[in-house]
């Protein structure tokens, strides 16, 4: 790769951490203080009700992603227009249902759906701040990096074995609930998505709203008036809340964005919806991934036993991917978050991107002919099994 291109595709991770940082500005940062935006008297447990001194427990309405047109639990001040798909349908579940909470939603999730889920590495407030807080630790803590590193590569080196593909949940590991939420199918994530779901038609109340970390960061209303509805009272509490956001950093010291990965129902079902996008496709080119043998322009190559390459890589593009994907293997790439990071990893230019390509979601064909296969492979015969009884 040329010194011009790799400063190129290092100026992509530039622009990621632009866009990361300006929409956590104006996610954290009362923007909406500026622009005369309607407020709120939020009451708290330690410092009592709001004062003229006490500025930070008066929130502007109109600010989060959360913060949006949400029927019965949400307001219709300008700045509202959008809506987190999760919250949205928690909100369906509810009963509480307008044309407008369903047009919030669309406004979200149809860019995830046509350019993938992008949200998780480009916007989400959460999101950086885990990322930055995982720069940091790789900075200043240099044992707990090492024992991370560690995990990273046991991980690794389970799912190249393939014990991790086929791993099950310990809690129920035969039942379909054992199965989705396995570390296959997203982890503990689906079922944090699931169980706010059931919550919500149950209680009529987006529950998970009510500790979600993105809402309590963000000062979003759904998370004022969802506690409203719990505790009776017009002024509900937010500030004894901020130990769940801060939790969702701390996690991190166990594993890089382990809450995002292993956690989080927003980001699973932004993977779910963003594995149908058909844009900005990624894939690894086998000829010229040094992992899968030596590039063309190597001259050791002819010696067929200079490993210092691959050594030196050593799946460079897994290591940086946010979310573990199998890259050099063709794993699947519907958890993909766009962040281009193994993009700008890769050294050989084996890492492609197609602007356009059809969804792996929908190649069913492929999917039911390997599963006849299994089948086929799997099976005995009555002919096999006559023999091996005489035998």
């Amino acid at each position: 790769m040329t010194t011009n291109t790799r400063h190129w595709r290092k100026n992509l991770r530039y622009l990621r951490w632009v866009s990361k940082a300006v929409f956590l500005l104006l996610f954290i940062v009362p923007v909406a203080y500026v622009a005369g935006a309607p407020r709120v008297s939020v009451y708290s447990f330690l410092l009592g009700g709001p004062t003229l001194t006490k500025t930070s427990l008066v929130v502007p309405i109109t600010q989060s992603v959360c913060n949006t047109w949400i029927s019965g639990f949400g307001n219709t001040n300008p700045g509202a227009w959008i809506l987190c798909p999760l919250g949205a349908v928690q909100t369906l579940l509810t009963g509480e249902v307008e044309i407008i909470t369903i047009v919030a939603m669309l406004l979200f999730i149809i860019p995830i759906v046509l350019l993938g889920n992008a949200f998780c590495s480009w916007v989400c407030p959460i999101g950086t701040i885990v990322d930055s807080f995982d720069k940091g630790v790789e900075k200043f803590l240099p044992k707990v990096e090492a024992k991370r590193n560690k995990r990273s590569l046991r991980r690794r080196q389970s799912k190249h074995n393939g014990h991790e593909e086929n791993g099950k949940n310990l809690v129920c590991p035969s039942c379909p609930v054992g199965k989705v939420t396995s570390k296959r199918y997203g982890g503990l994530a689906n079922g944090v998505m699931a169980s706010a779901f059931v919550g919500a038609a149950a209680l009529r109340l987006p529950v998970f709203c009510v500790v979600c970390p993105i809402g309590i960061a963000t000062r979003g209303m759904v998370h004022l008036r969802s506690m409203a509805s719990i505790t009776g009272k017009y002024l509900p509490f937010i500030l004894e809340f901020w130990p769940i956001p801060i939790a969702a950093v701390l996690v991190s010291l166990r594993e890089r964005r382990f809450w995002c990965k292993k956690l989080c129902p927003v980001g699973a079902l932004l993977r779910g919806a963003g594995a149908l996008s058909p844009f900005i496709k990624l894939r690894v080119e086998d000829k010229k991934c040094v992992m899968k043998g030596c590039p063309e322009d190597c001259e050791d190559g002819r010696l067929d036993f200079c490993l210092f390459c691959r050594t030196l890589d050593d799946r460079k593009c897994e290591k940086v991917c946010p979310v573990d994907i199998n890259l050099v293997d063709h794993g699947s790439f519907n958890r993909c978050t766009k962040c281009l990071e193994c993009y700008i990893a890769c050294d050989y230019n084996a890492v492609k991107i197609d602007l356009l390509d059809k969804p792996k979601v929908f190649r069913i064909g492929g999917f039911f002919r390997r599963f006849r296969a299994r089948r086929r492979k799997n099976q005995v015969t009555p002919i096999e099994n006559r023999s091996d009884a005489a035998g």
